[in-house]
C-alpha cells in the first residue's frame, strides 16, 4: 500500500534532525552510514539537505545592484517589435522588462523577460524555454498571454508577455475589503485559469498569491509558468531539474517529498491562495522560516480552519461550515483526498455561493478522534475510543429527536459496572491494532463483541448491557443490519437466562432497529414480546416501563395509530412530570414525539402546549445552540404556521436556518429544515430565494434517501409552485411525493391527505370545479366532518369547498361553507387578527356575500379579512392589499 505523505515525513523526520543536529564535517560520514542502513530515507535526508542549502543560498528575488551595470546598457534595446524601457522585477533566472512597441503598426507596452546570461547553457535555460513552450499552448483571458519569443543579440532567450498593470491578488482583495462571496468570485477566475491549464495537461507547480495579479478592471491573471509541467513520464526527469524553484510555503506535500505532481498538487496551493484570501494569512505562519522548518510544518503540522484564523466575528461565521470544508479538503496531506482538479473544486465553490450543497464536508467526529489517537496511540486510544464507543450515554450523533431509540443512549450503567468496562476496553485494545495500522470505529466494536463472547461468559447480563450499547454505535453508523445482529445476540443470551426484564429490555431496544430496516412485522412481534415479558415481574423496573412505552408509541405511530401512540406517549411523559424526571432525555424525545403528532391529529393547542413545555426544558438545559433545540423551534416555526402566523412563522425558521449555518455550516442543514424555510420564503414573496431552499430540499433528502424529508419538501415545493401557477411542476412533484407515502402508508396518512388536498386546489385552478369538490368532500367525509371539527387543514379545506362552490354557483352552500371555515380557523388561530388562514377565509366569505348581493357586509368582511391577512402575512402582502381594495 502507498503510504501517505504524513505517514513518509514521519519516516525521514527524525533521521532529518539527527542529521541537522551533526557539525558539517562528520554529516557525510554518517549519511554514508545510513546509506548502508536506510538507503531510500538516505536518499531523502539527502535530498532535502541539498534543497535547504540551495534555497539559504538563492533567495528567489534579490536586490539586483550585481546586475546594474549590465542592464542599464540594454534601455532602448529592440528585442522584435518591442524596445526595452526599464526593469520592473528580476530575481536568480533574470530580469523582466517593461517595454513597448516600436514597429508603428500598433501601440502597447508588453513584459519582457531576459535569461540571465550567466544561466545559458544549464538547466534554467530549459526551464525558461519550457515556460515558452506552455504558454504557446495556453490561450485563456485569465492566463497572461505569450505575445512573442526569441533571442537577444547577446544570446539571451527573451521572452515578451502581456504587461499586467495591477495587484497581487492578496492585496487587491485587502485593500478594497471585499466581502467572502465576492473574493470567492474573484478566486472562480483563477481556478478557470488553472483548469485551463489542466485541460491541456499542464501542472503550474507554483501557484501563490505574487504569481496571480488582478488589473484594474478586475481581470485575473495568472503568471509565471516557469516551472510548469506537462502531466506523463517524459517529463519526470525535466520536473526534478525545476524543483529547486519552487516555493516552499506553497509547495504541496508530494513536491517537497519528490514524489509524482498530478492536477491535485495544484489544488493543493490553490487552497493555500485560498486561505490567505479568506483569513488574511498563510494557515502555518512560515514566514522567516527556513526549509527544514518549512517542510516539517507542511508535512506534520496541524492546518487550521480559515475560521479559527479570521479577524472578527463577522468574518469567523461567513467562512465557517462550508467555506472551512472546502479550504480543507483542498489542503489534504494525501493528494487522493483532495479535489483532483481546479474545475472539481471550483464546482464546490460556486454550489456555495448558490447555497446548494456541496461535496466537501467536514471531517467527522470519528475521523478527527481517529486522526488524534494515531497520532497519540496506546494510552489515548484504550481510554478515549473506548469511552467514545462504548459510553453511549457521551455521544448521542443522531440528528432526529424524533427517533425514540435515542434513550438506548441514555441508559446508565451501574457504577460497579466501571471496573468491568475498564478491564473490558483494556482487553480489546491489547487484540487490535498491533500490527501498527490504524484501527476504525467498526474495528472496535467488532473486537468489542468478540472479547465480550469470549472472555464475560461469567457475566451475561454486563454483556447484555454492553451489546444493546455496541447496538446503538451501528445505529450511528447507518449500519442496520450488525445493529440488528449485535441485539440478536444480546437476545439469546437473556433468554438462555431466562431474565424477563432482561429480555424486555432487548426486545424494546430492538423495535426501532426493525422499523429502520422495514420490518414492521417483526417490529410488532419484538413489542408484543416486550410487554409480556414485563408482565410476567410483579414489580416491574420503572426504566424498563418507560423505554417500553417509548417503543410502544413509536411502533403505533408508524402503524398510523395516532391516537394510540398520543395516548401512550401522553401517559410516559406526564408520569415523568410527576416524578419531577422532565430534565430526563426520554421526556425530551417525548414531548417532541406528542409536539408533532398532536400537529398532525389536528389538535393544535395541545400540540403548541407541548413544544412550549420543550422549548422551557431545553432552556433551562441547554441554551439555544443543540440539536433538540433547533427541533423545537423548527416545529414552533410550525405552529407559528399552522396557526396562520405566516410571517412569523418565516422569522422564526430563517433565524434559526441563519444561527445553524453560522455554527455548524450550510451542509449540516437538514432537508426538513429547508423546505419549510423555503416554503414560507415564498408565501411571503421572497418567491426566488425560497425556491433555491426547496430545491437544495428535495435534492438533499433525495441524495441522502431521508423518505419522510423528501416527501415533505415535495410537497412544501408542490405548495409553492401552486401559488405562482407552475402547475406542471405541482403534478411533478405530487406523483413523486405519492409514489414514496405509499410506501408506508400507514405513518404518512397526513402527507397523504396534504396531497389530495394540493391536488384539489389544483384542480380549482384549471377550472375542473366539480374535479375539486369532489377531492375535498372525500377528504371531509374520511376525517368525519362535520361531526368531527379538529383536524389538520380542516379550515383550508373548507376555504377550498366554499371557493369551488361559489364557482358553481352555489351560493347558499358556499355562503354556509365559509362561515364554517372562519369559525374553524378562529377557533384554531391562537391571534385570530394576526391569521393569514382566517384571512383567506374571511376573504372567501367576503366573495360569497358579494356574490349574493349583500355588498355592504362584503366590504366589512373584506376589511376583517385585510386586519387578518396584515399580521399575518405583512402588510404589504399582495393577499393584504388585495383585501384592502376589494369593493
Amino acid at each position: 500500500m502507498t503510504r501517505n505523505p504524513q505517514q513518509r515525513w514521519r519516516e525521514i523526520s527524525r533521521y532529518l534532525d539527527e542529521a541537522l543536529d551533526l557539525p558539517e564535517s562528520e554529516r557525510a560520514g554518517w549519511l554514508e552510514d545510513l546509506d548502508r542502513r536506510e538507503p531510500t530515507i538516505a536518499s531523502e535526508v539527502r535530498n532535502l539537505l541539498a534543497d535547504r542549502d540551495r534555497l539559504g543560498e538563492q533567495p528567489l528575488l534579490n536586490d539586483g545592484r550585481s546586475a546594474a551595470m549590465p542592464r542599464q546598457g540594454l534601455v532602448g534595446q529592440h528585442l522584435g517589435a518591442y524596445a526595452l524601457d526599464s526593469v520592473i522585477g528580476a530575481g536568480g533566472m533574470g530580469t523582466v522588462w517593461l517595454a513597448h512597441r516600436n514597429d508603428g503598426r500598433y501601440e502597447g507596452r508588453a513584459a519582457v523577460k531576459l535569461l540571465n546570461a550567466a544561466l545559458l547553457g544549464k538547466p534554467a535555460e530549459l526551464r525558461f524555454a519550457r515556460e515558452g513552450s506552455v504558454l504557446a499552448k495556453l490561450h485563456h483571458i485569465n492566463i497572461a498571454q505569450l505575445i512573442d519569443a526569441g533571442v537577444a543579440p547577446s544570446g539571451q532567450p527573451y521572452l515578451i508577455l502581456e504587461y499586467i498593470e495591477g495587484d497581487r491578488i492578496d492585496r487587491y482583495v485587502q485593500q478594497r475589503d471585499l466581502d467572502v462571496d465576492a473574493r470567492v468570485r474573484l478566486f472562480l477566475d483563477v481556478l478557470a485559469a488553472v483548469a485551463h491549464a489542466h485541460s491541456h495537461l499542464i501542472v503550474h507547480r507554483d501557484i501563490k498569491p505574487s504569481n496571480i495579479m488582478v488589473t484594474r478592471d478586475g481581470v485575473v491573471k495568472l503568471l509565471d509558468f516557469g516551472i510548469a509541467t506537462l502531466l506523463g513520464p517524459e517529463d519526470a526527469e525535466l520536473t526534478r531539474e525545476f524543483d529547486a524553484a519552487l516555493t516552499p510555503e506553497y509547495a504541496a506535500p508530494e513536491q517537497l517529498l519528490k514524489l509524482p505532481v498530478t492536477t491535485a498538487t495544484d489544488v493543493y496551493a490553490l487552497g493555500l491562495v485560498l486561505f490567505v484570501l479568506l483569513a488574511g494569512e498563510h494557515p502555518l505562519n512560515l514566514r522567516g522560516k527556513d526549509f527544514t522548518e518549512v517542510a516539517r510544518a507542511t508535512l506534520d503540522g496541524e492546518i487550521p480552519r480559515p475560521s479559527q484564523r479570521a479577524s472578527h466575528p463577522a468574518l469567523e461565521r461567513s467562512l465557517r461550515g462550508d467555506l472551512d470544508n472546502i479550504v480543507a479538503k483542498a489542503l489534504k496531506r494525501d493528494p487522493s483526498d483532495r479535489y483532483q482538479t481546479a474545475e472539481a473544486l471550483a464546482e464546490d465553490l460556486r454550489r456555495f455561493l448558490t447555497c446548494q450543497p456541496v461535496s466537501a464536508r467536514p471531517d467527522s467526529f470519528f475521523y478527527r478522534a481517529g486522526k488524534f489517537t494515531r497520532r497519540h496511540r496506546g494510552g489515548v486510544l484504550a481510554g478515549a475510543m473506548m469511552a467514545i464507543v462504548l459510553a453511549g450515554a457521551t455521544i448521542i450523533t443522531t440528528l432526529q429527536m424524533l427517533e425514540a431509540r435515542k434513550q438506548r443512549d441514555a441508559a446508565v450503567y451501574q457504577s460497579q459496572r466501571a471496573e468491568f468496562q475498564a478491564r473490558f476496553a483494556y482487553h480489546i485494545m491489547s487484540e487490535v491494532g498491533g500490527d501498527g495500522q490504524p484501527v476504525t470505529i467498526r474495528q472496535l466494536m467488532e473486537k468489542g463483541v468478540e472479547v465480550l463472547e469470549k472472555s464475560y461468559r461469567d457475566d451475561p447480563r454486563f454483556v447484555i448491557g454492553m451489546l444493546v450499547n455496541i447496538s446503538g454505535r451501528y445505529m450511528d453508523l447507518g449500519d442496520t443490519d450488525n445493529e440488528h445482529a449485535v441485539l440478536v445476540k444480546a437476545e439469546k443470551l437473556a433468554r438462555e437466562l431466562d431474565d424477563p426484564e432482561r429480555i424486555a429490555f432487548v426486545q424494546c431496544n430492538t423495535v426501532e432497529t426493525e422499523l429502520a430496516a422495514g420490518r414492521p412485522d417483526e417490529a410488532r412481534a419484538r413489542m408484543q414480546d416486550g410487554l409480556a415479558q414485563l408482565a410476567k415481574l410483579p414489580n416491574p423496573p420503572y426504566q424498563r416501563q418507560t423505554e417500553c412505552g417509548a417503543a410502544q408509541a413509536r411502533l403505533l405511530w408508524a402503524e398510523g395509530d395516532l391516537p394510540g401512540a398520543i395516548d401512550a406517549a401522553s401517559s410516559i411523559a406526564l408520569m415523568l412530570e410527576q416524578r419531577n424526571e422532565t430534565d430526563d432525555l426520554l421526556y425530551q424525545t417525548l414531548s417532541s414525539m406528542l409536539d408533532v403528532m398532536l400537529s398532525l391529529e389536528g389538535r393544535r393547542k395541545e400540540a403548541r402546549e407541548w413544544n412550549r413545555k420543550l422549548i422551557e426544558t431545553l432552556e433551562r438545559l441547554e441554551g439555544d445552540t443543540t440539536i433538540s433545540m433547533s427541533t423545537a423551534h423548527h416545529n414552533q416555526a410550525g405552529h407559528l404556521f399552522d396557526a396562520g402566523e405566516v410571517r412569523a412563522a418565516f422569522d422564526v425558521q430563517r433565524k434559526l436556518v441563519e444561527r445553524i449555518v453560522e455554527q455548524q455550516g450550510l451542509d449540516t442543514l437538514t432537508a426538513a429544515y429547508a423546505h419549510k424555510l423555503g416554503l414560507y420564503q415564498v408565501l411571503v414573496e421572497e418567491s426566488d430565494a425560497g425556491f433555491s431552499w426547496l430545491d437544495r430540499a428535495v435534492d438533499s433528502a433525495a441524495a441522502n434517501s431521508e423518505v419522510r424529508s423528501q416527501i415533505g419538501a415535495l410537497l412544501s415545493r408542490a405548495r409553492a409552485s401552486l401559488v405562482l401557477r407552475r402547475h406542471e411542476r405541482v403534478l411533478a412533484d405530487l406523483a413523486a411525493a405519492e409514489k414514496l407515502a405509499k410506501q408506508n402508508p400507514g405513518e404518512n396518512a397526513a402527507p397523504l391527505r396534504s396531497m389530495r388536498l394540493i391536488h384539489a386546489e389544483l384542480l380549482e385552478a384549471q377550472g375542473d370545479f366539480r374535479g375539486s369538490l369532489a377531492q375535498v368532500d372525500a377528504i371531509l367525509a374520511e376525517i368525519g366532518y362535520p361531526k368531527v371539527r379538529v383536524a389538520s387543514q380542516l379550515a383550508s379545506m373548507l376555504t377550498v369547498k366554499a371557493r369551488v362552490e361559489l364557482a358553481l354557483g352555489r351560493n347558499d352552500a358556499a355562503l354556509a361553507t365559509a362561515r364554517d371555515a372562519v369559525s374553524i380557523a378562529r377557533d384554531n388561530a391562537p391571534k385570530p387578527d394576526e391569521s393569514a388562514h382566517v384571512g383567506s377565509a374571511l376573504m372567501t366569505l367576503a366573495q360569497v356575500q358579494r356574490a349574493s348581493g349583500d355588498h355592504e357586509t362584503a366590504r366589512a368582511t373584506a376589511e376583517r379579512a385585510a386586519v387578518a391577512f396584515g399580521g399575518g402575512m405583512g402588510p404589504q402582502h399582495s393577499l393584504t392589499r388585495g383585501a384592502e381594495g376589494f369593493e
